[in-house]
């Protein structure tokens, strides 16, 4: 079997593609966490916490569960999970589904609306 000049660059390119999406997005993101109103306890599944507002870097295959608590507020429970990325999928090839490179964490920014209870003195 002779490989053209052209077969080999097709080789090449598609070896070279492998894995594209984790290098150009990585396997990680970014997500934001809002809490209305401000100042709340963030305690997110995979063991990091912080306080809202808050920027966190998380990897993108993991679902994340997070229980949000502050003073004077019923807690909340909210949930990010892992759906398939448009760029991911154009660029993503068999590694890039192992890395989770192909995926981005929804919904970000996360908001959260608390219900509290109300601290002023009755009338």
């Amino acid at each position: 079997m002779r490989l053209t000049t052209v077969g080999i660059v097709s080789v090449i390119a598609v070896i070279g593609l492998a894995g594209c999406a984790t290098m150009i997005r990585g396997t990680e993101q970014q997500v934001s966490i809002n809490t209305i109103p401000v100042g709340a306890q963030v305690q997110l599944s995979n063991g990091v916490s912080c306080v809202s507002p808050c920027t966190l870097t998380v990897p993108r295959n993991q679902s994340l569960t997070m229980t949000i608590t502050r003073e004077g507020c019923a807690p909340q429970t909210a949930s990010m999970v892992p759906v398939l990325a448009g760029a991911g999928v154009i660029l993503g090839g068999l590694i890039d589904y192992g890395t989770g490179a192909v995926y981005d964490l929804q919904p970000n920014p996360l908001t959260v609306t608390l219900i509290c209870h109300n601290t002023l003195p009755a009338r």
